[in-house]
């Protein structure tokens, strides 16, 4: 028999109490969960939004229809698209002698470095390039999810693509003798790979989306990771196991392992910068990059020397610069004192003029005296592009007269949200752009010099690498041994 509705007895005023309450905390736990989520994906998704934009593009110019939402992350390409796309690399990529340019060599401009040539295959934005320590090979890594390897002393010739990662590259370090290259990616993994086969050695779980990847200096078979779970991690590739986690309290955006063996220096998304001993997994300092808390996108720590015979002495010397990129349009430039990472730092350039405000934006460094700076006295245009009213280069260090010189050498490029590569010369009392580099179509995520000469890589959400070198007379080559 049914009863009516005005014969019903209503729930108890505790049971009704008791189940908003278990309503309501459930709700408040999920919205939590939501949010973590949406800001570990927050930079995935402006990123994927570009590479979808652009790659539906690529693909329509080749009279293929192409239609994709935003954020699609993985679409695969119709077998004549790739055959369309393979077409045109190839073409692209004829054979050349090394670091012979493709553009003509001509002075006269004054620009002090010129285009050498471009190296194309990807097929999505490039986010990350590194060269190796030998200086004979260069790794990217790509929104394709795939890493490539380029032979320099080859001009375009690509050694191996790399293929395993499922996601978005994130960042590549090399072994300091060139001969693993490690890869991170937003498909929450680390792989490592032998570069003499173009075979993985093996892939490591992280439980959050990569940011940034680094070799120990002193043990090869030590990397470090961070993560968007606000985690540093230490991996031995010789055991097995978890991997020893550093627990922080903002995501870790970028990270380098200091030649000591036992401190790392991380910048994190509250932008703060932070020394920690590996040893105890505890933070020995720390500084606040700016009073706005603008999360760090990139450290660059400047090499200390580019001549073999004093590398040879002073291999195992912290530089003496390190740079900053964050998320404010500012590039700092902080000297580290005598006994680095302990000692503390001192801002000496804060270089504007770029575009990093909420693109992660990477730099890099070359010193070495055998590239002629004299060129910069007539490139000054300190007013609008160098130092925002910072106190100059430092006294109280006593360097040797060849130090000195090299010092005065010192040049520091950047990417940016724009399509340009911005170069300063960072060594003098004061800083000033050198040239923006002309030539990507789309904003520039990251640079990298040689480990020896003046030749700088920039790789671009344009799908290509570029690399730059010293402007040369017409005809005359250059060449890396």
């Amino acid at each position: 028999m049914d009863v009516l509705p005005s014969q019903r007895q209503p729930p108890s005023s505790s049971k009704t109490s008791s189940l908003g309450i278990n309503r309501d905390q459930q709700v408040e736990k999920l919205l939590k969960e939501v949010d973590i989520l949406d800001k570990e994906n927050i930079a995935l998704k402006k990123s994927i939004y570009d590479l979808s934009a652009r790659y539906a593009a690529s693909i329509s110019q080749g009279g293929i229809p192409y239609k994709t939402g935003p954020f699609v992350i993985d679409n695969e390409v119709s077998p004549t698209g790739k055959e369309m796309i393979s077409k045109v690399v190839q073409e692209a990529s004829g054979d050349m002698e090394p670091f012979q340019s493709i553009y003509p060599h001509d002075t006269r401009d004054g620009k002090p470095f010129q285009l050498r040539y471009e190296l194309k295959g990807h097929l999505g934005a490039v986010y990350t390039v590194e060269f190796s320590p030998n200086g004979a090979l260069l790794a990217s890594g790509s929104f394709d999810k795939t890493v490539r390897i380029w032979d320099t002393a080859s001009a375009q010739k690509e050694t191996y693509c790399l293929k395993g990662h499922t996601l978005n590259i994130s960042d590549v370090a090399w072994t300091p003798d060139s001969s693993t290259l490690l890869s991170g990616a937003y498909d929450e993994t680390c792989k490592t790979w032998d570069v003499e086969t173009g075979k993985m050695n093996n892939s490591y779980d992280t439980g959050g989306l990569v940011q940034c990847v680094g070799w120990d200096f002193v043990d090869p078979n030590i990397f470090y990771y961070g993560t968007s779970r606000k985690v540093l991690a230490v991996v031995d590739t010789r055991l097995e196991g978890s991997a020893l986690v550093i627990r922080n309290d903002a995501m870790v955006n970028t990270l380098y392992a200091s030649r000591d063996g036992i401190h790392v220096i991380t910048g994190d998304a509250q932008g703060v910068l932070k020394v920690w001993d590996i040893r105890s997994k505890q933070c020995i300092s720390n500084r606040q990059n700016d009073h706005t808390q603008m999360p760090i996108t990139h450290i660059s720590i400047g090499r200390r020397s580019t001549d073999a015979s004093r590398r040879a002495i002073n291999d195992y010397d912290e530089p003496r610069y390190m740079a900053v990129n964050s998320y404010d349009n500012l590039l700092r430039v902080y000297d580290r004192g005598m006994d680095p990472p302990k000692s503390e730092l001192r801002l000496v350039h804060s270089l504007k003029g770029f575009k990093n405000k909420n693109w992660p934006i990477k730099s890099s460094f070359y010193c070495g005296s055998g590239y002629n700076s004299s060129i910069l006295s007539k490139h000054s245009v300190a007013n609008d592009y160098g130092d925002i009213d910072i106190a100059t280069t430092p006294a109280d260090y006593l360097l040797d007269p060849q130090e000195l010189k090299e010092e005065k050498s010192v040049l520091l490029a950047t990417g940016s949200a724009d399509p340009y590569a911005y170069l300063y010369n960072v060594g003098e009392d004061s800083a000033e752009l050198m040239q923006r580099l002309e030539g990507h179509t789309d904003r520039v995520y990251a640079v990298n010099f040689h480990p020896t000469e003046p030749i700088l890589a920039s790789c671009s959400a344009d799908f290509t690498v570029k690399v730059w070198g010293p402007s040369l007379n017409r005809g005359k080559k250059k060449t890396i041994n």
